[in-house]
């Protein structure tokens, strides 16, 4: 058994737990399972380190909450709220004492 084969175990029979705890402070299905395929690349880049002796589930842990913490401080651009309007309305002076543009005092229409 090669260590792919071991990792893969791994994540097969830890995968449940560990989206629960990603789960934890996104909130959102898809936001935990973005988070934990980008913790499990970084875990597979380690798992010869992390099987030989090390806690991996106790590491890929801690990586999730990291990287949950990395993904919180990076900016991101603000996006247009669903009330406010796409775009700014031309109101002149006139438009805002109730005289429409085209309208004649005293026409009634």
């Amino acid at each position: 058994m090669d260590r792919h084969d071991d990792f893969r175990e791994f994540v097969l029979a830890r995968q449940q737990a560990l989206m629960r705890t990603a789960y934890l402070p996104t909130g959102d299905a898809h936001l935990a399972e973005d988070l934990l395929q980008t913790v499990l690349i970084k875990v597979a880049r380690q798992w010869s380190r992390l099987s030989g002796g090390g806690s991996p589930e106790a590491y890929t842990r801690k990586a999730l909450v990291n990287q949950y913490i990395s993904w919180r401080r990076r900016p991101r651009p603000e996006l247009p709220s669903a009330g406010s309007p796409t775009t700014t309305p031309r109101c002149t002076a006139s438009c805002r004492a109730g005289r429409w543009p085209g309208r004649r005092p005293g026409s009634g229409r």
